[in-house]
């Protein structure tokens, strides 16, 4: 289904790119053309040529923004994107390569199983013969910030060397966003504990 939709898109594309340029052109320097649909559109053959000149200008115009932003459209319809492939190294003979968004999705799952890792967002650039890795981890308000660092590059880089059989280009990136805190926890704050010392207000009534 899928290609056949891309079929449908490129041809109508092309033939867009062919006959709206055409008649956004011609149709301003022959109005006379358009008497041939009917006696209501006289009016409007006697302001394209009493403003042929302008028309003309201003179709060419319009038919030079079509053919442009069809034939951009076409491009990229045309343009299969390709995913990224990073070659495997621990590999004897045969060669093999893994996509970027195979290692992305496997370093998600293993960092996200993480204690105290609420969710995990990789980017992994191909960099020469190796991967540059990117995490984005949200995790509880409450960890250990250098621990936790850590303890995510150690799983990061297992997966990423040891499990697949891959080099790392540099350092693994790992940004730490807290997860805001419950709303449970400001009201257990702002409550005084009852060995507190604190005094409850009194009010006179």
């Amino acid at each position: 289904m899928n290609v056949f939709n891309r079929l449908v898109m490129i041809v109508l594309l092309v033939v867009s790119m062919i006959v709206l340029p055409v008649v956004l052109v011609l149709v301003p320097a022959r109005p006379e053309m358009v008497a041939v649909m009917g006696q209501q559109t006289l009016s409007l053959l006697n302001i394209v040529k009493l403003n042929q000149f302008r028309f003309i200008v201003g179709g060419a115009s319009l038919a030079v923004l079509t053919f442009v932003v069809c034939g951009l459209l076409l491009w990229l319809e045309l343009r299969r994107p390709r995913g990224k492939v990073v070659r495997v190294h621990k590999v004897s003979g045969d060669a093999a390569k893994v996509t970027t968004d195979s290692i992305a999705r496997r370093l998600e799952y293993n960092v996200d199983q993480l204690a105290d890792v609420i969710s995990v967002k990789p980017k992994i650039t191909s960099k020469g013969k190796g991967v540059h890795v990117r995490l984005q981890v949200e995790t509880a308000p409450e960890i250990d910030v250098p621990a936790k660092t850590e303890e995510i590059s150690k799983i990061a880089r297992e997966v990423i060397e040891e499990r697949m059989g891959l080099k790392l280009a540099g350092k693994i990136e790992i940004q730490i966003k807290h997860a805001a805190y419950s709303k449970d926890w400001a009201v257990t704050k702002k409550t005084p504990a009852p060995d507190s010392g604190l005094e409850e207000p009194f009010s006179f009534e």
